[in-house]
């Protein structure tokens, strides 16, 4: 039997369902930026009259930065899951309590997350 197996299954379903979590959120930082291609390639950018036409194309652009920002946070997720999960897993090998310092990582992501989802739900506002 593995030492400790409870507790590594436990960890890897941690790590697993932050691996999905991070698909997710790269998926929908695609589908931002082939959303604005569709959307530029169908109405030409507008489909919506907008009061002034620079207020369109800075929300356009806005968008894509967002659709990027979302990939490049999933991406961060990925790379955060595992060091959280090859930390934890050596944590859970020694015989010795250990304090694991608390991170503003998943803070720092989450609030570009909303930032990124406030910015798409503009551009759905302008369609």
């Amino acid at each position: 039997m593995i030492a400790n197996y409870t507790n590594h299954a436990a960890n890897e379903r941690t790590f697993l369902a932050w691996i999905r979590t991070a698909l997710a959120v790269a998926a929908f930082g695609f589908f931002l930026i082939k959303l604005n291609v569709l959307v530029d390639a169908v109405g030409g950018g507008n489909m919506v009259p907008v009061p002034t036409e620079d207020a369109g194309a800075l929300v356009a652009v806005a968008t894509r930065y967002a659709g990027l920002a979302l990939v490049v946070i999933g991406i961060a997720i990925i790379a955060r899951s595992g060091i959280a999960f090859g930390r934890t897993r050596r944590a859970i090998d020694r015989d010795e309590v250990v304090e694991i310092p608390r991170s503003r990582t998943e803070s720092l992501l989450s609030a570009a997350l909303v930032i990124a989802v406030l910015v798409f739900c503009i551009n759905l506002a302008r369609i």
